[in-house]
């Protein structure tokens, strides 16, 4: 009997034995964690490629179909306004969205928004493959669809070309497949009345894939960015869409003409102003909210930085993936380029009649 007791009280675990167990599985949770939230951000990753896969593929459908790229404007509005869709609104029925294409009325100024508003219907509207899954961010500005992919110009701050302007860029070999030259020649209206818009007023000149002497496999179309967190353009709290002047993502604006090629040390005491929608209304022509440019390294620690033209801004390619950023390039391809690139080798990534030579190995 006393034999059988004993046996008995001993059928359990001790504190100690206990206590080894949860630390083996503290240990095995410590170690699985990781594992299990790199395959998920891998699993992102892939989709992220796959949206840019098909961003890439959509501006070359584009191509095939007009013999020219997407030109970096839309057309101008016949309204007298000067807002105008930038390149993923013009590839949008090339990823089968025509529906949502055709819900855009781009003779209109696409800077009116708001119900009501003639674009409001598609501003509202989320485009999936605009958005990079491990961007965690769902806030909308004014309820206005946003993007984390964005299109580049260059090796320039400017998204202009030409040389009659100081905010122009010059220097052809800088620009990327989405810069812009407009023909500023003809006037707005073909009669004394005012009643028939010239379709060549401020005409732009696309891109033929034959002036990507580069080749496309050496020239980007799209990259990423980090998009805002701003949930509206107005004052709240104090700040501007409710986001501190020392958020990063936002872009300051300086109230001089910028240097196209080096980038300013842009700060909050030397900022003009701030745009705190960068990515927020992903159909806009302006340089802060549709656009990038190689002249910062991907993923850099300094700030955005535009001038008050709203023509020039350094913005830089930006992800939520470690290590660097992901690249639709001309000829369809993705590739990954490092945070650790060149800035040589990072420049002639974006030009595309730079007469650069670049390895895939060098970035």
């Amino acid at each position: 009997m006393q034999m059988s007791m004993k046996m008995r009280n001993r059928a359990g675990f001790t504190l100690i034995e206990l206590l080894v167990v949860i630390a083996i599985i503290a240990v095995l949770i410590a170690l699985l964690l990781p594992a299990v939230q790199a395959a998920r951000e891998a699993a992102r990753r892939a989709q992220c490629i796959n949206n840019l896969k098909q961003m890439g593929l959509a501006a070359a459908n584009f191509e095939s179909t007009n013999q020219t790229y997407p030109p970096g404007y839309g057309p101008q509005p016949q309204d007298g306004g000067a807002g105008r869709s930038n390149v993923l609104v013009l590839i949008l029925p090339y990823l089968e969205q025509s529906a949502m294409y055709g819900a855009f009325n781009l003779s209109i100024n696409i800077n009116l928004n708001g119900a009501g508003t003639a674009n409001s219907t598609a501003q509202y509207q989320i485009v999936s493959a605009f958005n990079c899954p491990s961007d965690p961010s769902n806030t909308k500005l004014d309820n206005i669809g946003y993007a984390n992919y964005v299109a580049s110009l260059g090796s320039t701050a400017s998204q202009e070309l030409g040389a009659a302007y100081s905010f122009q860029e010059s220097n052809g070999q800088r620009a990327g497949i989405f810069n812009v030259t407009i023909d500023r020649s003809s006037s707005q209206w073909l009669d004394p009345g005012m009643t028939q818009f010239n379709p060549n007023y401020r005409k732009i000149s696309p891109v033929t894939i034959a002036m990507v002497t580069d080749g496309t496999s050496n020239t980007t179309l799209f990259s990423e960015t980090r998009k805002s967190h701003a949930p509206t353009s107005s004052t709240v709290g104090g700040f501007i869409g409710g986001i501190d002047p020392s958020d990063p993502l936002q872009v300051y604006i300086l109230g001089v003409v910028l240097d196209n090629l080096n980038p300013p040390v842009c700060t909050a005491a030397n900022r003009y102003t701030r745009i705190v929608y960068r990515g927020q209304q992903y159909y806009r022509n302006l340089p802060q909210t549709g656009y990038y440019n190689h002249t910062f390294v991907p993923n850099t620690k300094l700030w955005d930085c535009g001038s008050s033209n709203f023509v020039q801004s350094h913005n830089a390619a930006r992800s939520y993936h470690s290590g660097g950023v992901n690249l639709a390039m001309a000829d369809g391809s993705v590739r990954f380029a490092k945070d650790s690139v060149n800035l040589v080798t990072w420049q002639a990534l974006g030009t595309r009649g730079g007469g650069e030579v670049i390895s895939s190995d060098s970035y």
